[in-house]
């Protein structure tokens, strides 16, 4: 049977339940620009009835508050993390491809458009004048400055290559930062729950870790429930276990000994599991800042760049006796992207192409005076000996004595003869690189980075269009809505209220029933 001053319990409990409503509405609003805040409630249930014994059966007992929990939907965080993978692997690709494009870029006033001009307008001057020193002088300068371009083109495209790889450390190391502070939540939200409830502040803090992980590299998470309100909660980037529970594992960087192309720079890294165990960096289902960093860094379009070899496994030379090299499909499924050493293979071929073109035609005749066979123009620099768009330079004899330049084809041809210079001057027409002219050659490559680059530019746009549609999705289920709160605090103080007479209500009953009744 119910106490007499049961009815002051019964409005007491109304009184927590709505006191507790007002301060979790409270704590809402002053989280409203909170960034990664879910939304939370009370949720409450009517208190067990009492058995009374009685006709009338039994009698409610109040009110409880069962829980506070938090208003969220999985769907939209397993998509708003979907996407964020996307846009931080081409928000890198964005970036980087800009800056290529800027050394590529065909309408530079000094690119390479103009210095091929230079070249052959040198070469066109000495098919007049063909015994001036000065024309020849203007000629192998002109050559020189070629020749630096494109070695500038190659150190600029390594820093770009080495600016990745540093950025590739950098996500590996974050990544490891992610994993030691959400197993370290686990174990705090753990020991939370299994006594007091919902941790809901800290499961916050550890989603927000996982967005900003998910925008480095693709990942699933999962929470298996252990019983006595522990769960094991996990994440796995690239389909491996990054963190399980209260553990987690965590990636290196271990420098290359070998180059993978040619071109490379030095000491790039491979990425690997601490505990040796093999992680894909080329797998077609990473994605994320990593997945744009490697792409740029390594992309070769499925093939590495290397020097050339006969079926006797010995290294092939061109004539001036320099190491050729080749490109071959990859063995170990290098990215099909085209990033810098697709670029840089690209050029190394001009390189190689133009200047045996080049040398074998300057090879073939004599100085202006017929005193000399002449030799070639474009060499190797000091310490090197493969032709590539590295190491092509002037032959330093021309350097310092002009009229060593081969002119005309003939020894015994008079000094006005300059059939060299004709035949070099058709080279600018003949379609000897990859079936078509240097000047196309070259604009193809150029072509190609600004289809690649514009490719990136969209994506970056598509992805971070999506990244504020499914964000806003996403807030309008876990953020703070001001108009909702609004009415929620009018709703709880009225309820609020509404205990609080009814306690004033059952004072005065109870004053009546005691004070002043009896005697």
């Amino acid at each position: 049977m119910a106490s007499t001053f049961f009815g002051l319990t019964i409005a007491y409990s109304g009184l927590q339940a709505a006191n507790t409503s007002l301060t979790i509405t409270g704590h809402n609003v002053s989280n409203i620009n909170t960034k990664g805040y879910t939304r939370q409630q009370a949720g409450t249930q009517a208190a067990d009835a009492l058995r009374t014994h009685t006709t009338y059966g039994a009698i409610g007992s109040g009110v409880v508050v069962t829980e506070i929990s938090q208003i969220r939907d999985s769907y939209y965080d397993v998509k708003y993390r979907n996407n964020m993978a996307n846009y931080g692997q081409y928000s890198v690709k964005e970036s980087y491809m800009g800056q290529i494009e800027d050394y590529l870029d065909e309408f530079t006033l000094n690119g390479y458009s103009q210095e091929y001009k230079n070249f052959f307008s040198a070469v066109n001057q000495l098919t007049i004048t063909p015994g001036d020193t000065s024309a020849k002088n203007q000629l192998i300068n002109n050559a020189k400055s070629l020749a630096d371009y494109f070695n500038t083109l190659t150190t600029n495209l390594r820093n770009v290559q080495a600016d990745a790889n540093n950025e590739i450390k950098d996500a590996v190391q974050q990544i490891n930062s992610y994993a030691k502070n959400i197993a370290a939540l686990n174990r705090q939200i753990n020991q939370i729950e299994a006594n007091y409830g919902n941790a809901n502040d800290l499961r916050d803090k550890r989603n927000a870790m996982i967005d900003e992980l998910s925008e480095i590299v693709n990942l699933e998470t999962s929470e298996e429930d252990m019983g006595n309100n522990v769960s094991n909660f996990s994440v796995r980037i690239n389909g491996q276990t990054l963190v399980s529970s209260y553990s987690y594992n965590t990636l290196e960087t271990v420098a290359r000994t070998d180059k993978k192309n040619y071109s490379d720079a030095e000491g790039l890294y491979d990425v690997q599991w601490n505990s040796g165990q093999k992680f894909d960096m080329y797998s077609t289902s990473l994605s994320g800042h990593l997945k744009g960093l490697i792409d740029i860094r390594d992309g070769n379009n499925g093939e590495h760049e290397n020097i050339e070899t006969d079926d006797d496994g010995n290294n092939v030379t061109d004539s001036d006796g320099n190491l050729v090299l080749t490109t071959a499909p990859a063995a170990d499924k290098t990215v099909s992207y085209k990033g810098v050493p697709y670029y840089q293979a690209q050029l190394n071929e001009f390189a190689k192409i133009f200047s045996d073109a080049v040398n074998k035609i300057m090879k073939s005749g004599y100085t202006s005076d017929g005193s000399s066979k002449g030799i070639s123009l474009f060499v190797t620099q000091p310490n090197t000996t493969v032709m590539s768009a590295g190491n092509i330079t002037v032959n330093p004899e021309l350097l310092k004595n002009a009229d060593l330049l081969a002119i005309k084809k003939e020894q015994n041809d008079g000094e006005s003869d300059a059939q060299i210079m004709e035949e070099l001057n058709k080279l600018q027409s003949e379609k000897i690189f990859a079936g078509g002219t240097g000047s196309y050659f070259l604009e193809s490559i150029v072509s190609d980075m600004s289809i690649d680059s514009q490719k990136a530019v969209n994506l970056y746009k598509n992805y971070t269009d999506l990244k504020t549609s499914i964000h806003n999705q996403r807030l309008s289920i876990m953020g703070v809505d001001t108009d909702e709160e609004a009415m929620d605090m009018i709703k709880y103080h009225q309820a609020y209220n509404l205990n609080s007479k009814m306690m004033s209500v059952m004072n005065q009953i109870y004053d009546k029933l005691i004070n002043q009744t009896g005697i």
